[in-house]
């Protein structure tokens, strides 16, 4: 092939590669993928590039922020390659003029790339999930170089993600190192040809490493065959690659430390080959001030085993001190074990623990008693031990598998969480306001602000109890407990109400019987007072009419005779006094069957009478009038009167809410005017409110019509109602 055609295709990105990779890159699909997505982005921007600057140095491209990179800027770099991601095959690191920089391409142009190699790559920029890197269309080795010396930091520098894809090297002591599970990868079909580096990654064995300097952490994975226990305690440093952790918005979480295959673990000061034969210390001793001293390496403690949770914590007793100890070991450990224990000290929330600790059985003793304590001060003290007292139980509550008590000593309340996994309920002993002993794992709680400086003296803790058996119930609570008192108050007060309802029922059901008999009187009344009216009005327009006309004509008839009439007169005047007496009888029998009302009174006095009673006490101002010569009606009239002006200042007292009711009797030779007016809410007179016959209007005017009178009612909303009915009046 002429040298233009191949300067043509390194312009386009195209790179010579051996025929191994070239059938790798053929076979594999993901490598296939890969590559087409690497050479369309480069095909893409080849246009581009031509007019725009490319970035030759990997501090250019850090520089960028993320809407920059995304634009897809070209790329074309030179540097020392580093290593590969821990998680991405894929991804590598190069060092580049003092900068180093996360690029990523297919495995068949880096699988056979060592530590050391100068490699060429073009491609162009990525934002990616947390820093910039370079997404390669093209990655060749062009030669070897040396590795530049990586950068001096501390644990905490890394804690930021500034150092994200650099060469560093860090100090510590390692806390923890255990061989990572397989990564589950698949490998690649049956025949397809893979080169020996990848192979190998992906057989090689991986292990991971807490290291520690005072209380900052980092997660290290080391690609190379280790010996934990070798590791383990010692101060080392380290070189590798750091990588971040993110989240999706782009986000710091934590730092990972990549060791690299080859890369040598420096081992400053070694552990020792047997933990368990570092002086024993007492537990009391631990991290207290000694100027010879230095924190952070392990210590080893022994004591009796009072509460085990195996793969989480156990904890012991030392003499009178209690100390917690965090451990992965799944071998049990009964109540009562002597144990030693290796591990990192750490401040605990206010005593000393262990963290990443081993143990080993000694021998056993008889299980430890719970300390007896009798006022706070004590149990501060005994911080992480089995400690027990008498309280008030308040409360029981489920969580998951467990429960969380609340207990009252001395007036504090404390929490107790309990495991139960094989109860769905608690036990039914244990009520609120039992008094009971608790026995526990004491945990004080510093969580309330402290001083600065100096003694710390914490005002409340936590109690771990470690099986049902801890809690005994000393005293049933009282039967006056809260939710009894509250029960029977709940039934006083709903007998009371039950009572007060029986009662209003019996009133109600006596004022209905009340009513009905009123009703029936009334009734009653009414009809007896409708047939007397009937009678008064039959002997007035029959019998009276009668004996009035006799009377006349006896006259007449006296009258015609003249003095001529002899016997006949004196029998003319005789039957003429009889029929005067008769007529008398009769309008005294008319008279007895008038209203009651108006047996005493006048029908002027009668309506005074009501109206005094209607309007008394009320606040009602209520005049009465009689104009012309008042005299006494005929009981029909005057009783049908009587009524329509009760109707009349009923209806203004109590329905129409008025504040002055004024009543006019006019009594002239002829005719009778009755006027009631008032100066109430009023209606439309056209369509009366219903209710009551509408608020007596139906009697008014069949007592009008009885009267054969004129009825005027005028009323309007607002306006005050005036009802006037006039009556014709006969020489009788």
């Amino acid at each position: 092939m002429c040298r233009a055609r191949i300067a043509r295709r390194r312009r386009l990105g195209h790179t010579w590669t051996s025929n191994k990779e070239k059938m790798f890159a053929r076979s594999h699909p993901c490598t296939r993928l890969s590559s087409w997505l690497a050479a369309g982005i480069l095909a893409c921007h080849t246009q581009q590039w031509a007019a725009a600057q490319v970035l030759t140095n990997a501090a250019q491209i850090r520089a960028l922020t993320a809407e920059q990179t995304a634009r897809h800027l070209p790329v074309r770099l030179r540097g020392v390659f580093l290593g590969q991601n821990a998680s991405a095959e894929m991804g590598f690191v190069i060092a580049d003029h003092g900068e180093d920089i996360y690029l990523q391409g297919p495995l068949a142009m880096t699988s056979e790339f060592s530590r050391g190699d100068v490699v060429e790559a073009e491609g162009v920029t990525d934002p990616g999930g947390f820093a910039p890197f370079v997404q390669c269309a093209s990655v060749r080795r062009v030669g070897r170089g040396e590795v530049p010396p990586p950068r001096q930091v501390s644990l905490g520098d890394l804690s930021n993600g500034s150092l994200d894809a650099q060469w560093v090297e860090v100090r510590g002591v390692v806390r923890s190192c255990e061989p990572m599970p397989a990564s589950g990868r698949p490998m690649p079909p049956p025949g397809t040809i893979i080169p020996s580096n990848a192979v190998a990654r992906w057989n090689e064995r991986k292990f991971k490493m807490t290291l520690a300097w005072g209380t900052e952490r980092l997660a290290v994975q080391v690609n190379d065959e280790l010996r934990p226990e070798a590791y383990v305690d010692a101060e080392v440093r380290l070189r590798g690659i750091c990588f971040s952790r993110h989240n999706a918005s782009r986000q710091f979480l934590n730092p990972l430390l990549l060791v690299p295959r080859g890369v040598e673990l420096v081992v400053e000061k070694p552990p020792e080959s047997d933990p368990f034969q570092i002086p024993l210390r007492p537990v009391a001793s631990l991290l207290q001030f000694d100027r010879q001293e230095k924190f952070g390496h392990r210590v080893h403690v022994r004591g009796v085993v009072t509460h085990h949770r195996p793969g989480q914590a156990l904890w012991l007793r030392d003499g009178a001190s209690g100390l917690r100890v965090e451990s992965t070991q799944n071998d049990p450990l009964p109540v009562g074990d002597v144990v030693d224990v290796v591990g990192f000290p750490v401040s605990g929330q206010y005593t000393p623990a262990l963290e990443d600790a081993v143990y080993r059985t000694e021998t056993r003793v008889a299980p430890p008693p719970p300390i007896e304590m009798t006022n706070l001060l004590g149990l501060f003290k005994h911080d992480a031990d089995l400690v027990q007292f008498q309280a008030t139980l308040l409360e029981c509550r489920s969580i998951g598998e467990g429960y969380i008590l609340t207990l009252d000593l001395n007036g504090l309340r404390i929490e107790a969480s309990v495991q139960l996994p094989n109860s769905g309920s608690a036990p039914p002993e244990w009520l609120p306001n039992s008094q009971v002993r608790v026995a526990g794992i004491c945990s004080v709680v510093t969580t309330e602000h402290g001083p600065v400086s100096g003694i710390w003296e914490p005002k409340s803790f936590r109690l771990l109890l470690r099986s049902r058996a801890d809690l005994t119930v000393l005293r049933a609570p009282s039967w006056w407990t809260y939710p009894h008192i509250m029960l029977l108050l709940g039934v006083v007060a709903g007998a009371s109400v039950g009572a007060v309802g029986g009662v209003m029922w019996f009133a109600r059901r006596r004022l209905r019987e009340q009513d009905s008999r009123r009703a029936m009187a009334e009734a009653e009344f009414a009809a007896i007072l409708s047939e007397r009216n009937r009678m008064a009005r039959e002997i007035h327009d029959t019998l009276a009419q009668g004996l009035v006309a006799t009377s006349v004509q006896l006259r007449l008839a006296k009258k015609q005779l003249g003095q001529n009439s002899g016997g006949v007169g004196q029998y003319l005047d005789a039957a003429q006094q009889l029929v005067r007496e008769s007529l008398e009888e009769a309008r005294n029998s008319i008279w007895n069957m008038r209203s009651h009302v108006l047996e005493s009174n006048d029908l002027a006095g009668a309506l005074t009478g009501i109206l005094k009673q209607l309007s008394e006490g009320t606040g009602i101002q209520a005049t009465i009038a009689v104009t012309g010569k008042a005299r006494r009606l005929a009981p029909v009239v005057e009783n049908n009167l009587l009524r329509v002006g009760q109707e009349a200042i009923t209806n203004a007292a109590r329905h129409a809410h008025a504040s002055r009711i004024a009543v006019t009797l006019d009594f002239a030779d002829e005719q009778f005017r009755l006027v009631v007016s008032d100066d109430g809410r009023g209606f439309n007179s056209a369509q009366p409110p219903p209710g009551d016959g509408g608020f007596g209007l139906v009697g008014i005017r069949e007592r009008a019509a009885q009267l054969k009178g004129d009825l005027n009612i005028r009323s309007a909303p607002g306006d005050g109602t005036e009802i006037r009915l006039s009556v014709p009046l006969s020489a009788d």
